[in-house]
């Protein structure tokens, strides 16, 4: 039989049991008290921020967790600890925490403790991380929009081609009957271009609603670069934007259609210059992963990086940031598109310049299936 414990042994054993209890927990978890000063954590919110337990304890903790010196009071951003507070009743919150170019998604729920009166004293919050869970859900979501959106791009832009055929076929007509350099002419010149303009997105439109069913293709990735490059390096140096190519030599060629991927390179070099207003610098590197199984082609500009409230939506078809006339928003809608036909995909590290001065710019990053020859 095992010798009876002592009261002072049995609490020591009841706090061993608890501390285990705490640190078996993966969400992290925080005990906080009416002032907002930590009583307890466990083992997951150490690993978070980094530091020991000694270090924690008695400190407040919008200091610990956000570097602030009072509770903290951000804009959409409430906080779940002040809200149990407050109210006396469970809170649950999603915040969205950026560190360097990272993006990672939180759950946290606020549980207030109450004492014989009623009266909360102090507040348990626990934290977990959920990206991973976030990110397939997302993508899922934004794989189904596509296919919607492909759907309804598809029919929108065959009702407005024939129209917009029957425009142009008039507008040439007359232009036969008119005096270069008149008027008229001028006008119609005018209109034709506009038109010209209005088929050219229609053209994008099929494009991202439909693409070939062919998937044999086999792509050069630095040919393909080379050439988008032979068209608008001069246009780049004009508005003194320097090229830097880093090109990885005898890459195996990639799924994918040449053409196809020409576009989606152009896209993303448009995007580059168009954030990068009074000139900077487009690296283009090319490599290949180190599985052996997968080409990355990278696009990275010195501009003014994607603002936080744009990240989420910079895939989406119509989606832009620039003026009224300036762009379509379906670049990398449609670049997205081509790249997931074949089995690739498109990702994007980003910092403004209140992130980090230094390192400002956007890296897009175009990965693809390396084509396997039967031997």
């Amino acid at each position: 039989m095992a010798p009876k414990l002592t009261t002072k042994e049995e609490l020591l054993e009841d706090n061993r049991f608890l501390n285990s209890v705490l640190n078996g927990i993966r969400d992290q978890i925080m005990v906080v008290d009416k002032h907002y000063r930590i009583e307890e954590v466990n083992k997951a919110f150490l690993d978070r921020v980094g530091k020991q337990k000694k270090e924690i304890i008695g400190r407040h903790c919008y200091h610990v967790l956000h570097d602030e010196d009072k509770p903290c009071k951000i804009s959409k951003h409430f906080c779940p600890v002040q809200e149990a507070f407050n109210s006396g009743e469970p809170y649950e919150a999603l915040h969205t925490r950026y560190k360097c170019r990272k993006v990672s998604y939180f759950r946290i729920i606020a549980y207030p403790m109450l004492d014989e009166n009623g009266s909360v004293t102090r507040v348990i919050d626990m934290a977990r991380d959920i990206t991973q869970w976030k990110k397939s859900g997302d993508h899922l979501y934004h794989v189904q929009k596509l296919i919607f959106l492909g759907k309804l791009a598809a029919d929108l832009a065959h009702e407005f081609n024939n129209p917009m055929g029957v425009i142009l076929g008039f507008a040439d007509l007359l232009l036969e009957k008119m005096e270069p350099g008149s008027k008229n002419y001028d006008m119609l010149k005018t209109i034709e271009r506009q038109g010209l303009n209005c088929k050219k997105i229609v053209e994008n439109l099929l494009s991202f609603a439909r693409h070939p069913e062919e998937s044999d293709y086999s792509a050069d990735v630095n040919a393909s670069i080379e050439k988008v490059l032979l068209v608008v390096e001069n246009i780049l140096l004009n508005v003194n934007i320097t090229i830097v190519k880093n090109y990885t030599k005898d890459l195996p060629n990639v799924r994918g259609d040449s053409k196809h991927l020409q576009q989606v390179f152009i896209n993303l070099i448009t995007n580059a210059v168009s954030a990068m207003q009074g000139g900077g610098t487009l690296t283009i590197c090319s490599r290949l992963d180190t599985s052996g199984s997968k080409v990355e082609i990278l696009f990275k500009d010195t501009g003014y990086g994607i603002k936080k409230e744009y990240r989420d939506r910079i895939f989406d078809p119509f989606f832009t940031t620039r003026d009224v006339g300036e762009g379509t928003g379906l670049g990398l809608s449609a670049s997205y598109g081509i790249v997931s036909k074949y089995d690739g995909n498109i990702t994007f590290e980003t910092a403004t310049e209140e992130e980090d001065k230094d390192r400002k710019g956007t890296t897009f990053s175009v990965v693809l299936p390396v084509v396997l020859f039967d031997a």
